[in-house]
């Protein structure tokens, strides 16, 4: 398979780790991708992103990239690392109306003196074209990344991801029957089925919304899916009925946490050694673990996708007060 232009800022590949305690369960094994390796500032999933969008903006002459998310964004904060590697400005436009403390990865944008535009709840839902008018605006070529880095470039990511996975299962002596992974704006998911389709794997792949519906998941990684196709010229024939989605463990809210997510943070924590974050992979894994209790899987070992997201634990630390 041939990848378009990228960065290789990404530590790569990342490791395929069994759960000790966990590891058994409902007669699966589960194996985690510790996505959350892919380094300190770049650490998650947004890395694997990243090294194709922002190879595509430099290559496109920009001197600024402009994103989006909320304000304690995995997503923006390695926008605005690896901005600062290469050399581009960067602008973030927020979703909040007053400035939040100083911690997690909000601190991590002030610390790089990224450029900040807060915008309401109400604006966030054209958060693309906000981008783009504001683009326009600029003094510098500007290059747009989309919320989540995920559209048909990023993508690629999680379909170099799964050519990892392919290889590390090889070496594992192992087939997993199906990787799940958290979905905030469906391009992880997204790359992990078009890796899966390329190379006609049997694999199923699954996530687990933390934001919206499983309907709008469905149909945003459908657009993504199409647009891939479409630009890159893979016949793949990827229908909606090829989306597994489980829906129901958004919790209180996207990114914000209740007992539930508080316990399974605690409790992978203390029995795993593995820290999970609010936003995303708190919810993922609770999501996952219904559906082994539900015996939806293909028997055998299950991967999960540690998307990464630690620096956005460190302002919910007054919740796990004992």
């Amino acid at each position: 398979m041939e990848y378009p232009p990228r960065f290789r800022m990404a530590h790569l590949p990342t490791p395929v780790q069994k759960l000790n305690k966990n590891h058994e369960y409902k007669g699966y094994r589960i194996w985690v991708k510790r996505d959350d390796l892919t380094g300190l500032e770049l650490t998650g999933n947004k890395a694997r992103k990243l090294d194709f969008l922002i190879r595509d903006a430099v290559l496109s002459g920009a001197g600024r990239v402009i994103t989006c998310g909320g304000l304690q964004s995995n997503h923006c904060r390695a926008t605005a690392f690896y901005a600062a590697k290469t050399g581009l400005k960067c602008t973030l436009l927020l979703r909040g109306e007053n400035p939040p403390a100083l911690e997690g990865n909000f601190f991590l944008y002030r610390l790089l003196g990224t450029e900040i535009i807060f915008i309401t709840p109400e604006q966030y839902k054209n958060n693309l074209e906000l981008m783009e008018e504001q683009a326009a605006k600029s003094a510098e070529q500007t290059y747009v990344i989309p919320e989540g880095g995920s559209n048909e470039i990023g993508c690629w990511g999680y379909i170099s991801a799964f050519d990892e996975i392919l290889s590390q299962q090889t070496d594992l002596g192992l087939e997993f029957g199906a990787v799940v992974t958290a979905t905030g704006s469906g391009g992880t998911h997204a790359g992990l089925l078009l890796g899966r389709n390329i190379h006609r794997a049997p694999t199923e792949i699954w996530s687990v919304n933390v934001a919206d519906t499983a309907p709008e998941f469905v149909r945003r990684i459908h657009g993504i899916c199409q647009s891939f196709s479409q630009r890159y010229h893979y016949q793949l024939n990827i229908n909606e009925n090829d989306i597994h989605i489980q829906d129901g463990f958004i919790g209180p809210g996207y990114a914000e946490i209740g007992p539930a997510e508080i316990e399974i943070i605690r409790r992978m924590a203390r029995e795993e050694g593995l820290i999970l974050d609010p936003a995303y992979t708190s919810k993922a894994f609770l999501g996952l673990l219904h559906l082994l209790d539900r015996q939806v899987l293909p028997k055998g070992p299950v991967l999960f996708i540690h998307t990464g997201g630690s620096f956005g634990l460190f302002p919910a630390w007054h919740q796990f007060a004992d």
